[in-house]
């Protein structure tokens, strides 16, 4: 059945078009990356290939042309998800293009095999919608997507890394949040300072930046973190920490760390932060094998602290990819365990191993590569915990009255991307293939 989107006169050989690209602007002042669409002159129509057909300058497969159809059918209106599947075969296997039809700025009309007749989109606003949506995806989609590209590693604190974002700006208004977040997302560390003490965690985040929920851990929504005697964690003793990953015994440590100092009149304590990205990069130039033991061998990581009734255990390898793109690191020493690597790997493995991960922390505990800082009462960091080690060197307490209390929380990344990325509630962003 034709869908009343398309119509079988949208079915028409066109000699001249518009080619609508995505091209990739970088702007080095601001570090950003901006998908935009430009439009060309060619001569060249769309046309099928012996694997599907080519569209403004790229090949599609015919199996990718069917499952990117939007028409209203296939793509649900209001919650932007592909529906009416079939039962077997839902991701149309063996079904063809065979005719290409009426393309307009955003879309082009196709005909399959199955009879179907739809549009797949030209355009970032033929997939996304228009209006904010359209300039939001543009501008971060990828630095939401985690893209290496979008990013921005460093080896050394720059400017950008240790710049402190004043609370109030930051909170004046969603565009400035976003902007504050996409820097966060850009660098891997957010700063700000002037964060009033008596709001307390959930209310900087739900009131003031407006994300949320919280991710809960064996230390509930928000730990406050102050000085213990014979502490069940290190993070509550007042020795050294050495740079590591938040809760890597979770089989998906948290992405987001939130730390809220409250108080620090303590002498030392000073916090400091490494991007293993930018390590994992040069690490990349010059010894491949060995990152390559670091992506391919796990290592075990545990919490088990007697009499608290929590046993916490999983496994990672020290460096995650996702394709092409540094994903994450995970790593913690005082929570690896040594002995069940001695269980599970044979010595030839566990000896490549050492090498590589000695090799890699030799990288990030380069003191010339360390944002060091001692954080004061009203400062507020966010790390992304899948790639910004953080550590605390020794503090002693030499008075009374003298304390170090912060306040400590966890989000999903997908919270950030959702304030950075979506419309205001109540905003229907539809597509616009009824206008096709």
């Amino acid at each position: 059945m034709l869908s009343r989107l398309t119509p079988r006169s949208c079915f028409r050989p066109k000699l001249v078009r518009k080619l609508s690209e995505a091209l990739l602007i970088k702007d080095d002042d601001e570090g950003l990356q901006i998908q935009q669409d430009a439009i060309g002159s060619v001569t060249e129509e769309p046309h099928i290939t012996e694997k599907g057909i080519c569209l403004d300058g790229k090949n599609l497969l015919h199996v990718e042309t069917r499952n990117m159809c939007k028409c209203e059918v296939c793509f649900g209106k209001h919650s932007h998800q592909r529906n009416k599947l079939p039962h077997i075969g839902n991701a149309f296997p063996d079904v063809k293009v065979k005719e290409v039809g009426k393309m307009t700025e955003h879309y082009v009309s196709l005909k399959w095999s199955d009879g179907h007749e739809g549009v797949i989109a030209r355009t970032i606003r033929g997939e996304y919608g228009p209006g904010v949506i359209e300039s939001r995806v543009k501008q971060w989609l990828n630095l939401t997507r985690r893209k290496n590209e979008a990013q921005r590693f460093w080896s050394s604190p720059n400017e950008e890394v240790t710049k402190a974002w004043d609370y109030s700006w930051v909170v004046s208004s969603g565009e400035n949040t976003r902007q504050f977040l996409a820097h966060y997302m850009r660098y891997g560390i957010g700063l700000i300072n002037g964060v009033p003490n008596d709001m307390g965690m959930e209310k900087i985040l739900s009131k003031g930046l407006k994300i949320g929920p919280l991710r809960r851990t064996s230390y509930e929504d928000v730990d406050y973190v102050r000085f213990k005697p014979n502490p069940t964690n290190s993070a509550y003793g007042s020795d050294m920490l050495p740079l590591h990953t938040d809760l890597a015994s979770y089989f998906e440590a948290p992405h987001v760390q939130f730390f809220h100092c409250m108080e620090s009149t303590v002498e030392g304590g000073e916090s400091f932060w490494v991007d293993t990205f930018a390590a994992i990069k040069t690490m990349s130039e010059q010894r491949p094998d060995l990152l390559e033991v670091l992506k391919t061998v796990p290592m075990t990581f545990r919490y088990t602290p007697p009499g608290r009734g929590v046993f916490q255990l999983s496994q990672h390898p020290v460096v995650k990819m996702c394709g092409e793109d540094i994903w994450q690191t995970v790593d913690i020493l005082w929570s690896m365990d040594t002995a069940q690597l001695t269980r599970d790997e044979d010595f030839e493995t566990r000896e490549r191993w050492w090498d590589a991960f000695l090799y890699y922390r030799e990288l990030v505990e380069d003191q010339n590569s360390w944002f060091v800082k001692k954080l004061v009462g009203g400062e507020f960091v966010m790390t992304d915990n899948w790639r910004v080690l953080h550590a605390r060197k020794e503090f002693k307490v030499t008075a009374p009255d003298q304390e170090r209390i912060v306040s400590t929380s966890y989000m999903d990344w997908n919270s950030m991307a959702n304030r950075i990325l979506s419309a205001e509630k109540g905003d229907h962003v539809f597509l616009e293939v009824d206008q096709h």
